[in-house]
């Protein structure tokens, strides 16, 4: 979920232009040093229905764009209010602060071609570390199919294994991002959304059949453990070769991926701290009506907010539940009503000896049940020591597992790694559960586009509605995650300060 970024040269130089353009000419230098000196502000907790005075804008969500969007209003002398739904800010980035290594629900690492990103977290005043060698230690994940372990050699003998013969020895975990990086059909990622490649914009599933992968080798290979969507059915095949190009781009950049010491959550927060204006809480906003001369933005408690422009970083799966007036049309009426978001759900579980010692196997699995996948933790004193597990369910696991509620599931998944390993039995302590797609103000992890959606509407479902602009890493079409949030926020910025 690290939400890999843009390609290095374009990150980097990419910030500067739309810094040139913001005529924020201290943006990644001088203006780093202003925005560190200035008082850290407390978030404030959400006042009376009656709020005094008139911003220029009101950006909706304190996440990373929206704080991104507001804090580069303001540079330019426009007074700009911010409104979470959340009693938090953040957004999708989530830090279990009080648990042992500090987990990550939602971002975990940027990479070092996040140039936005960077910036954001030398103006917060957080401290980056390299975090990828701690996912890289020890001995690769496991495979468990069936409840047993298997090696790769042992995989490719086995006689379920429903891959080509030519690919009978690549991991089920692996087949996929390698069928896609070596014989993507996309020769510039960065023209993903130019119309000219509409006709790539097929299924995930048929792209794959192409490739000579039958319907079980799909469903093992994707469908267990998906990175976007249910299964390869409703994921754009063109959206996976744009973001495999970006991945590449990114590992050209560098290896190393950064995370916030202490937690990610730090970022928000910092960025939060660096706004003049008010970043109001428990502000779940349910209509926008964007006239000719102001907008007014109107909230669940019944506070209305008045301003000149609102820049909405909502998801779009939390946006179709608001009442928009006057009501959005054609191409972007449709993105925001059926642009889906990913099913993730995650586990945080603690063991209290180190299990995988005795039974001399991969501290992380990829299993093809209803456990998941196990990622261990490796943030102690030492990068050798595991501070506990992650367990991730994806898709049709995510939705059964939320089905099954907080206590059911944990259960469910301790029992699971109990029955495969023996020797974890009465040493694993369930700490934590969250399910993004239970999640209120969110209603999934990252959007994602399905067959079609990108010739449908990737490059006009971001475009402003009068007075309403969006920005969100939904948006983006330069980059993912955290530094394509970042990359919205300035395109956002701009059609604000150039309307």
């Amino acid at each position: 979920m690290s939400g890999i970024g843009t390609v290095m040269g374009i990150d980097r130089r990419g910030f500067t232009l739309g810094a040139a353009g913001l005529g924020l000419t201290a943006l990644a230098g001088a203006g780093t040093a202003a925005g560190a000196a200035r008082p850290a502000r407390s978030v404030k907790p959400a006042p009376g229905p009656a709020v005094p005075g008139r911003p220029d804008v009101v950006v909706l969500g304190a996440g990373v764009s929206g704080l991104q969007a507001a804090w580069l209003l303001e540079q330019q002398g426009l007074r700009v209010t911010v409104l979470e739904g959340r009693t938090r800010v953040g957004g999708r980035v989530m830090t279990l602060l009080d648990e042992p290594g500090y987990p990550e629900m939602g971002f975990n690492s940027m990479a070092e071609g996040y140039g936005r990103g960077i910036d954001a977290a030398s103006r917060a005043g957080v401290e980056l570390q390299e975090v990828g060698a701690r996912y890289r230690m020890g001995p690769p994940p496991g495979l468990w199919i069936n409840g047993q372990p298997l090696t790769r050699e042992e995989w490719a003998r086995f006689p379920g294994n429903p891959f080509p013969a030519a690919l009978k020895a690549v991991m089920p975990a692996e087949l996929v991002g390698r069928l896609v990086a070596e014989r993507t059909r996309l020769k510039d990622w960065t023209a993903w959304t130019d119309p000219a490649q509409a006709g790539l914009d097929i299924s995930l599933h048929d792209f794959l059949r192409e490739q000579g992968l039958s319907d079980a080798a799909i469903r093992l290979a994707y469908d267990v453990s998906p990175y976007y969507g249910t299964s390869a059915y409703d994921v754009s095949a063109l959206m996976m070769e744009y973001n495999d190009g970006f991945v590449k781009a990114q590992f050209a950049a560098g290896p190393k991926s950064l995370a916030v010491k202490g937690g990610n959550l730090h970022l928000p927060q910092g960025m939060a701290r660096l706004l003049k204006g008010d970043v109001i809480l428990g502000k779940e906003v349910t209509a926008i009506e964007a006239g000719a001369t102001g907008c007014v933005v109107t909230c669940r408690d019944g506070s209305r907010f008045e301003a000149g422009r609102v820049v909405c970083s909502l998801p779009f799966s939390t946006l179709r539940f608001v009442s928009i007036l006057p009501g959005l049309a054609g191409a972007q009426a449709r993105a925001v009503a059926t642009l889906p978001y990913q099913p993730l759900s995650i586990a945080f579980i603690t063991a209290a000896a180190p299990f995988w010692e005795e039974d001399k196997l991969a501290p992380g699995m990829w299993t093809d049940g209803l456990t998941g996948t196990v990622i261990p933790q490796r943030y102690g004193a030492t990068p050798e020591e595991i501070t506990g597990f992650q367990v991730q369910a994806r898709g049709a696991l995510a939705n059964y597992w939320d089905r099954l509620g907080r206590d059911g599931a944990l259960r469910m998944i301790v029992a699971g790694l109990e029955a495969m390993r023996p020797a974890a039995r009465g040493k694993l302590v369930p700490r934590a559960y969250f399910s993004w797609s239970q999640e209120a103000f969110n209603g999934g992890d990252w959007a994602y586009f399905g067959p079609g959606h990108v010739r449908d509407f990737a490059t006009t479902m971001s475009l402003p509605a009068g007075r309403l602009h969006f920005c969100g890493e939904h948006t983006a079409t330069g980059a993912r995650g955290l530094e394509g949030a970042l990359e919205s926020a300035e395109r956002a910025a701009l059609e604000v300060l150039g309307a």
